[in-house]
């Protein structure tokens, strides 16, 4: 079985399935979990301090909660970017641009040249020409 996260009907199957008495390995068979899921699961998200049962409802708020802090959804906004842009129009490497922001901290987060690539690379798939000013500084066909 590959991982899979728990969806909300997931969690509330899970719940359902505990009150009937069933155990952890038989509920992770019928909804095709491992059942180590399903253990982290209930150990993340119980309500250890009123009475320790588990709730799909507020399972599913505190994940909500805890993938909205984490910092792999920090995303950059546009504002952060307009820099970035005009360096770049200006044939500056993203490394250059890097470097330039850290120095003069110009920006509140610290940016790297590789987000500075993903940005430039996914422009181009929106259809915009801000690789060129990259391709002619790196002299990329």
């Amino acid at each position: 079985m590959s991982y899979k996260q728990l969806t909300y009907e997931d969690r509330v199957k899970l719940s359902t399935l505990m009150q009937q008495g069933l155990s952890i390995r038989k509920i992770a068979v019928l909804i095709g979990k491992h059942f180590s899921t399903l253990y982290r699961e209930l150990d993340r998200n119980r309500c250890h301090i009123t009475d320790g049962s588990y709730r799909p409802s507020k399972a599913e708020r505190r994940i909500r909660t805890r993938r909205s802090k984490s910092r792999r959804n920090r995303h950059y906004t546009h504002s952060d970017f307009l820099l970035v842009r005009k360096l770049l129009r200006l044939k500056w490497s993203p490394e250059q641009i890097v470097g330039h922001i850290r120095r003069f901290k110009l920006l509140d987060r610290h940016l790297c040249h590789e987000t500075i690539y993903l940005y430039i690379w996914r422009d181009k798939e929106n259809g915009s020409n801000l690789w060129m000013h990259l391709s002619s500084l790196l002299k990329i066909v």
